[in-house]
């Protein structure tokens, strides 16, 4: 082999190997486009059973809170801590403890406000809803007027929860082995 052909043999050999290394980059970033790693608990686990934030879904199953509750200093069962991000909505260690958080959130609501008006009206309020809306598509899932007043039974929970997490994330996410689940969590 002569000298020129080594030269050119090793330029193709290594303009074989950047690529080979580029397209895996790619690859690897593109992967990471859909799901990244989530620093902040390594017990989480997300809707597909992985341990990876889901970020192409929308923010309710990404945090594992179908319901879209607000950050407060409440002490859910299952809360991750806020993340450093700053991120507006809690976040869930998995799908069941998000939705025991809303059973237990709308609990409390109907408990105290009674009515799929009232309770929309808080959980939703019109400033960045439209409540009007939300409070029409939860009560017609419901089959009851919205001014009717509610009892905190399993299974009125259950079509809330389920009418008001799809009206948050656009689908329906919660099956009913999960709200089961959920429901269960003491």
């Amino acid at each position: 082999m002569t000298e020129n052909q080594k030269k050119i043999l090793f330029i193709s050999g290594s303009t074989l190997l950047l690529g080979t290394i580029a397209t895996a980059v790619y690859r690897s970033a593109k992967n990471r486009e859909n799901s990244v790693a989530l620093p902040l608990n390594s017990s989480f686990r997300n809707w597909k059973g992985g341990n990876t934030y889901l970020k192409n879904s929308p923010i309710g199953i990404r945090n594992n809170n179908p319901g879209n509750l607000v950050h407060t200093s409440i002490k859910w069962q299952g809360k991750v801590p806020k993340p450093n991000n700053g991120g507006r909505f809690e976040v869930f260690a998995s799908p069941e403890y998000g939705v025991r958080a809303m059973i237990k959130d709308l609990t409390t609501k109907i408990k105290r406000y009674g009515n799929i008006e009232s309770i929309v009206s808080r959980y939703a309020p019109a400033f960045e809803n439209n409540t009007k809306a939300y409070i029409n598509v939860v009560a017609k899932a419901l089959n009851v007027s919205s001014k009717a007043t509610l009892l905190p039974t399993k299974n009125t929970l259950k079509l809330l929860v389920t009418s008001m997490a799809k009206h948050e994330t656009g689908a329906n996410y919660i099956t009913d082995e999960l709200f089961e689940k959920a429901y269960r969590i003491s």
